[in-house]
């Protein structure tokens, strides 16, 4: 008796619990039903929103695989960042419109609601990758999370917060008036031109929006739109949209630091041949002025930016100037030494200052007020033989005058090397 109430005592717990597990089925059931289709005492919004995406895939392309989906796009760029290893980085927002033939709908139906709003993550969207990215870790495949508007006729809507990071090929060798080019070519990473096609509205920018960066001025040039075949697919077309970029430095702060001070030094180097070989004025000047070339181009070298096996022209300019400053501290030197020689001058020194002092541009640079007073009077006296006449000191004033002429003729090299090298490495356009 005890085991047949044991056994009736089971089979009654078993038929509870098919009860219990059919009853369960039937509300799933029911709730599945009542999220779909049977909401017909909620709001239109909530009928609606059920109806579109009880059975809706973010997966699948919304049209047939046989017609390409129009992806509409536009920038509309808020700030930038470059730095000096060439990536340009570019915060913007981007409206994008394409049409979703599974979200429509006919507003009569739901009390004249005519749009909707939704998720990114809620709907199929397309996978709009920076292929010339400058951030690899970077996730630049996918839109970020937004919100989209959805109209009754399936056209979509979605303006997304941006950061697009590209790769630009910096040149610097104009430095501190240095322009770069950047691009930002935009496409599908997943789908072909034959399942997506990209366009542009209008020039494809809206730049109203910009807040100009303190460091660079970024100018709009164009965007087009580019269809390439590869080998790999020749019957698939890839489109792609890109988007290129002027950056231009504001130089107004380098210009005050670097550009000024080389004006000023290669000023300080010809000064120094002005002045007078025998004072000590121009030997303590051309020491400072080396000095100063030494301690702008160890500052340069800080403040530059690389730019491969070409060093920017501001460097090359300190650099020559360098070596000016350095000819004229030595020169200085050499001068002072010719100056105090007391033993006899060669013949060819000798020469060499008769021709110049026989010419008057010679005479009027070499021969100071006294020997000119000399000079002249020995003139007078050729002309008039009753003159006594009062000769010039040749051979004790040759080295004087020779150096003088080494003096003049440097100050003169020196300002013509400088008009070439400001020609070379001025910069054009």
């Amino acid at each position: 008796m005890r085991l047949l109430r044991v056994l009736g005592l089971l089979m009654a717990l078993w038929q509870h619990r098919s009860n219990a597990l059919s009853i369960l089925q039937d509300t799933e059931i029911s709730a599945i039903r009542r999220g779909c289709k049977n909401l017909e005492n909620t709001t239109p919004l909530l009928r609606l929103k059920k109806d579109l995406f009880c059975d809706y895939d973010t997966n699948t392309r919304p049209d047939h695989f046989k017609t390409v989906t129009n992806v509409t796009v536009k920038l509309m760029p808020k700030l930038m960042e470059f730095t000096y290893n060439g990536i340009f980085t570019l915060h913007s927002w981007m409206a994008i419109y394409w049409t979703d033939l599974h979200l429509t709908w006919a507003p009569s139906d739901y009390d004249g609601v005519n749009f909707i709003h939704v998720k990114t993550w809620e709907i199929w969207v397309p996978d709009i990758s920076v292929y010339n990215s400058g951030d690899m870790s970077h996730d630049q495949n996918e839109l970020p999370l937004t919100e989209c508007v959805v109209f009754s006729s399936g056209s979509i809507t979605c303006v997304p917060a941006v950061k697009y990071i590209s790769k630009c090929s910096p040149d610097f060798t104009y430095w501190p008036y240095d322009t770069h080019k950047c691009r930002i070519t935009l496409g599908s990473w997943s789908y072909t031109g034959e399942e997506i096609d990209f366009h542009l509205t209008g020039n494809g920018i809206h730049m109203s929006g910009y807040e100009n960066n303190s460091l660079w001025d970024l100018k709009f040039i164009d965007a087009v739109k580019q269809v390439k075949k590869y080998k790999c697919c020749p019957n698939d077309t890839f489109p792609k949209i890109v988007y290129t970029f002027k950056l231009r430095r504001h130089h107004a702060i380098s210009h005050t630091s670097y550009i000024t001070p080389a004006i000023a030094l290669m000023l300080l180097t010809v000064t120094v041949l002005w002045l007078d070989s025998r004072s000590t004025e121009r030997i303590a000047v051309a020491s400072v002025n080396f000095i100063c070339h030494l301690l702008c181009i160890f500052d340069l070298h800080w403040q530059l930016p690389y730019n491969g096996v070409n060093p920017p022209n501001i460097m090359l300019f300190y650099r020559e100037s360098l070596a000016l400053a350095t000819f004229v501290l030595l020169l200085t030197a050499l001068l002072r030494k010719l100056q105090d020689m007391s033993m006899e001058a060669p013949s060819w020194i000798m020469s060499t200052t008769t021709f110049v002092l026989n010419n008057r541009a010679g005479r009027f640079l070499l021969l100071n007020d006294e020997e000119s007073k000399i000079t002249g009077e020995g003139a007078a006296a050729e002309e008039n033989p009753d003159v006594p006449r009062s000769g010039v000191r040749t051979k004790e004033s040759s080295w004087r005058h020779f150096a003088a002429i080494v003096e003049w003729l440097s100050f003169f090299c020196v300002i013509l090397t400088y008009i070439i090298i400001l020609i070379l490495l001025m910069p054009t356009g």
